[in-house]
């Protein structure tokens, strides 16, 4: 018997075929590789897996995902006629799915519908996610009509994160049956995602200069409207359930990981409520405080010390990296009457042209990160990567003060450097050593649940950052009524000076504390207690709930 051929073999043997064949061969050769590739990936993980992969990564994630956030801006701006303030409170109401996805994630392990776990679900989302499409592309909004608009994209949004948190979960599944494919897997996710917003930035650049932003919503639509098809035609590899009853079984096994997710889940709700409720500054502070001690708390429950300590780190550093970004958008984007003798940029300039340069110099920033400062200790790449994030805000604050023209430096010019070009290379380089260090702390054989919880605490950092910065803008007195054309910036550079320079450097301090002093390439022993939820998981089980809570994502993307 010969020796066996695995499917990384494979691929090296039908990669190397057309070498040789002439310029034909040589222009042909990138789309035979990558033929073969996608056949070795279905025989590897099934086609049925890879064709979904193209439905939630491609189709949503990154087209319609791309055409909802580049329509976001000119839409609050020139239909609704938002602030900068209402801006990001609605948008804290519209990310909220995103921090559920570990409560929705388990009630689908534990309710089947019609005995599929995944299947209907998608299927549900999807219609209500496309119907909202739909609207908000057919059906004039304008002011006093916000709460429509964020109830819609509260739709869209829980669509594309349900499909993306089922999705993950089944591809996760099949890199720990087929382990020699998966950074393929991977590679097939993130350049389907990549590819879908490259597509959804080439139709802004048509549909932003018609100036009908609504239309970029209806271009959305057949990208979201395939997720029915591909949901009912049970693409998504998935067995049958013997029974539609409730799993109680693996309900009370992990009650803790459910009683978790519950209470995360009831977090997100009142953080999302609050923003609805009450304009009042002090009561939003109170509650966005109330939030992030609970949070912070809830960590040493459910993790173990060492972990517990990393997680709170990240979810500290993130959430008092006080995020003004509406502020921001704002004074770059609105007109001579609301900011006299701002840069007024276009949306085509500030959405499209700076996406796409902003992508490139990301992938920059991760290979500067691995070329210098993968081997330095854990403690110094963070406090390197506070020193970057803090170093980040400089391009802002010296064009707020109008300083690059003074320089003779015009504003694009001055914007694409800083603000495009640097700033995401520094700001990947900043988010890596975080990603290091979470996957060295995680508990052996527990890693998936255990991103699954980190992402979660992220995605709430995140939105407390922003609801923090509500309070921060109300406070500084920023002021951008677009109705009547008031607008004030006065101390828009105090928020970038405290907020975005100041702040990020409390990371450093707090290093001495919850990291500890190793290098970034040592292991770290964890405690024998790997405990999850207050639930000990044996290390040979992988149950369905502990599986699809890995489907959360732990994202690098920023959007302000």
């Amino acid at each position: 018997m010969g020796p066996t051929t695995t499917a990384s073999d494979e691929r090296l043997v039908d990669d190397s075929v057309g070498t040789g064949r002439g310029i034909h061969g040589t222009l042909s050769y990138p789309f035979t590789a990558v033929g073969n590739w996608l056949r070795m990936l279905s025989d590897a993980v099934s086609w049925q897996l890879v064709a979904f992969i193209f439905s939630c990564h491609f189709c949503l994630k990154g087209v319609t995902l791309g055409l909802v956030g580049q329509a976001g801006l000119p839409f609050s701006q020139q239909y609704l006629k938002l602030s900068a303030e209402e801006t990001q409170r609605l948008g804290i109401v519209a990310m909220f799915p995103w921090s559920i996805k570990p409560l929705v994630g388990m009630i689908s392990d534990v309710l089947p519908i019609a005995g599929y776990h995944k299947r209907y679900y998608m299927l549900v989302v999807s219609v209500f996610g496309a119907a909202a499409l739909v609207y908000l592309g057919s059906v004039p909004i304008g002011p006093g009509q916000a709460l429509v608009y964020v109830a819609a994209l509260v739709l869209v949004n829980l669509q594309v994160s349900v499909v993306d948190l089922l999705t993950e979960g089944k591809y996760t599944e099949k890199m720990r049956l087929v382990p020699e494919v998966s950074s393929d897997v991977v590679s097939l996710v993130w350049s389907n995602q990549t590819a879908g917003g490259l597509l959804a930035t080439a139709i802004s650049f048509f549909a932003l200069q018609t100036k009908n932003y609504r239309a970029m919503f209806f271009c959305a639509v057949p990208f979201s409207v395939q997720a029915i098809f591909t949901s009912v035609a049970g693409l998504l590899p998935e067995d049958r359930s013997e029974t539609n009853a409730v799993k109680t079984d693996l309900l009370i096994k992990h009650r803790s990981l459910f009683a978790l997710g519950t209470f995360m889940g009831v977090v997100c709700v009142l953080l999302a409520a609050i923003q609805l409720v009450t304009t009042d500054m002090y009561t939003q502070l109170a509650v966005t405080l109330l939030c992030a001690i609970v949070l912070s708390l809830s960590m040493f429950w459910c993790m173990p010390l060492k972990l517990a300590k990393a997680t709170l780190f990240l979810f500290l550093t993130n959430t008092v990296s006080v995020s003004f970004g509406s502020a921001m958008q704002y004074w770059y984007t609105v007109d001579d009457r609301c900011n006299p003798g701002g840069p007024h940029f276009d949306y085509l300039f500030f959405t499209v042209y700076t996406a796409i340069i902003a992508q490139l110099f990301s992938a920059v920033g991760i290979l500067l990160f691995n070329s210098y400062f993968s081997k330095i200790r854990m403690r110094k790449a963070l406090w390197i990567s506070a020193v970057i994030s803090s170093a980040a805000s400089i391009g802002d604050f010296a064009m707020v003060m109008r300083w690059n023209l003074r320089w003779g430096i015009p504003d694009k010019w001055f914007y694409l450097v800083g603000d495009t070009i640097l700033e995401p290379m520094v700001l990947m380089m900043a988010f890596m050593p975080s990603t290091v260090l979470i996957s060295k702390m995680c508990p052996k054989n527990m890693e998936a649940t255990t991103f699954a919880i980190l992402a979660s605490f992220s995605n709430l950092g995140g939105a407390l950052s922003s609801s923090f910065g509500v309070f921060a803008m109300q406070a500084a007195g920023i002021q951008t009524d677009l109705e009547v054309g008031q607008c004030n910036f006065d101390n828009l550079p105090h928020l970038i000076v405290i907020c975005g320079m100041i702040l990020p450097l409390t990371a450093i301090p707090l290093t001495f504390v919850l990291i500890p002093d190793i290098d970034m390439h040592d292991t770290v022993d964890m405690d024998e207690d790997d405990r999850i939820g207050g639930d000990e998981v044996k290390r040979e089980e992988a149950t369905p709930l502990v599986a699809a809570a890995a489907a959360m994502g732990m994202g690098a993307t920023k959007t302000d």
